[in-house]
Parts: C-alpha cells; structure tokens; sequence
C-alpha cells in the first residue's frame, strides 16, 4: 500500500513513522505495516476521502474523542482497534457506550485479539478481523528446570481484581522460591511514559510473601522474565496477550487464561479457566518438581511462539485479512 494508513491513538507518540528494537501491539503493525501515528489532536492532517485508518479505541475522555471520529467514518474505511480486555468500554457512561456502539454499526470492521473477543463483538458489528499480538526476539534455547531463581506474578495491568487471583495462588503455593508482583502507580501527569510497557493504575496490590518490584522499561522487564523459573498470570479477563508473547519468546513457562488465544498456543499445557483453581495448582507443582513437564513445556512454548506469532508473519497476514473490506 503506497497510501498513508492512519492510526489515531493515545500512546504520546510524535505523529509520524516509527520502529521499534522489541514489538508489542501496536508496534509491530506501526512499524512494519507500517502505519502513520496520529494524535487525537491532530485528525486534521487527514484529508480528502477513501483514507484507510486504524483507531485505537480510546482509554480517556473517550467520548470526545469518539465525536471527533465520527464524521470520519463517511467517507474512510476506519478500523476499530480493540484496547485492553473486551469488557473496559462496557462500563463507560451511557452516552460514550451508544456512540460507541453507533461507530462500530458504521466502522469498516473491528480488529479483535482472541476468538473470545469476537464472540462478544458480533453482535455489535459482523466484520471481524484478528489484530493478533506478536513477537520480533526469540531467545536460541528454551528455559531448563534448573534455571530461574523466581516466580513471577505480572498482574494486575489494568484492572483492579487482575491481580488478586493470581497473587493467592502463587502465595498459597510457592514455598520454594521469592516471588515477585510488579508495581503500579499513576503518574503525576497521567501520561504513559514511552519507556512503560504498562498502563499503571493508582491501587496497588499487596500480599504476605510476595515482593513488589517497580515499573521496568522493555529491556529490564526482559531480563526480569528471563531469571524467573516461571510466571501465573491467571485471571477473568485479558488483553491482547503481550505478556504470553514475552514469556514464549524467552521459552520461560507462563501459566494462564485458556480463553487468551496466544497464551492457548503458547502454552497449551498451562492453560486453564481462571477459576480452575485445581489444575492451576496442579500446573504450579509441576513446573517446581517435575523436570521432564516444565522443559516440555519451556521448549513449546520457544517453538510455538515462533513459528506462530512471528511479527512479519502476522503482520502480513493482517494485511491480508483487511484487503477485502478495501
């Protein structure tokens, strides 16, 4: 596509193109699409019609700028990017959710993450297409069961109750190793920093045996995940999968929500409901004593991330998918 394709967010980027060393969503579609960023304050840049833009559903004073989108939506094929779990806009005010709700009715698709998501979008839009998370570093050998000096509790990102379930289950479960629970804190002037690969919340979860680490930028979070023996990040809802996609690129094993599409073919043997607490369990004991499970595992998941979520694979195939509604 020799045309410029818009992408409206919020991620305090400069408006232009950009690269990145290590890809998440958004940045691999940015950077190999590759699209052009945009600010909400800038969609007077965009001009004429048939313009194809991508749009971040927005995580702040959403319904002005849904209003902003909206004469967009005529004469453009605009695609609705999904934004955190697929339930964070139903709780919106009432007025935000129906204009939502009326821009997806006219949107040219919506670009979901799991299979999950698109069985709640259908009834709002019946054009769906997978905007799948991905991954540009992979590690040459998978995690062996005598590395990793700790477990790891990534949650919560961007809800209150992300955190809780995994924290009881790591705390009631691991005796054998530190465990350690990323910290979040608002920033003062309710920016994300562009070093932050979390969108951080003001409460901040605690419980006995477990350590709090600060916020990291990408490559000390790396590094992070890579000391550890193995992650739990179990819960009821989820994103676009980031952080299945970082455990798998490092072969260190991630226990999770079977529902979260790249965290299913990742680690298809660490997947479960979140409330089941007994497999979950099951899982944990195996990754701390049985040798043969978790280097099975770890060498999966290194295999499985990628041959299935490489960035140029899946981005290419996404271009792929949209040709259609062009």
């Amino acid at each position: 596509m020799s045309k410029i394709v818009y992408y409206i967010n919020e991620l305090y980027f400069p408006n232009g193109y950009h690269s990145f060393p290590h890809h998440r969503l958004p940045q691999a579609y940015m950077e190999i699409f590759p699209w052009y960023s945009l600010n909400w304050e800038s969609l007077n840049e965009i001009k004429g019609k048939n313009n194809i833009i991508f749009v971040q559903t927005p995580v702040s004073n959403e319904l002005i700028k849904l209003k902003l989108l909206y004469p967009l939506l005529e004469n453009n094929y605009v695609f609705i990017n999904q934004e955190s779990n697929i339930f964070d806009w139903f709780d919106w005010p009432a007025d935000t959710q129906e204009l939502y709700i009326d821009i997806l009715s006219k949107c040219t698709a919506f670009c979901y993450h799991s299979d999950y998501d698109a069985t709640i979008m259908k009834i709002f839009t019946k054009n769906l297409i997978k905007y799948s998370g991905c991954a540009n570093f992979f590690v040459e050998e998978p995690k062996k069961f005598e590395q990793g000096k700790y477990v790891i509790v990534p949650s919560p990102l961007k809800g209150y109750q992300r955190g809780m379930i995994s924290h009881v289950l790591a705390s009631n479960n691991v005796k054998e190793l530190p465990i350690y629970s990323t910290k979040y804190t608002r920033p003062e002037n309710g920016k994300i920093p562009l070093d932050s690969i979390f969108i951080p919340r003001p409460d901040l979860y605690k419980r006995k045996g477990i350590q709090m680490v600060d916020r990291m930028n990408i490559n000390e979070w790396f590094t992070f995940i890579y000391n550890s023996k193995f992650g739990i990040d179990i819960h009821r809802e989820f994103s676009g999968g980031n952080v299945s996609l970082e455990f798998g690129s490092l072969g260190v094993p991630l226990i999770g929500n079977i529902h979260l599409d790249t965290q299913r073919d990742i680690f298809p043997n660490l997947s479960f409901e979140f409330n089941d607490y007994e497999g979950i369990k099951n899982a944990i004991h195996l990754l701390l004593n049985d040798k043969d499970f978790f280097e099975e595992v770890s060498n999966k998941a290194l295999n499985n991330t990628k041959e299935k979520y490489n960035s140029k694979t899946v981005v290419e195939k996404f271009k792929q998918d949209i040709n259609p509604y062009l």
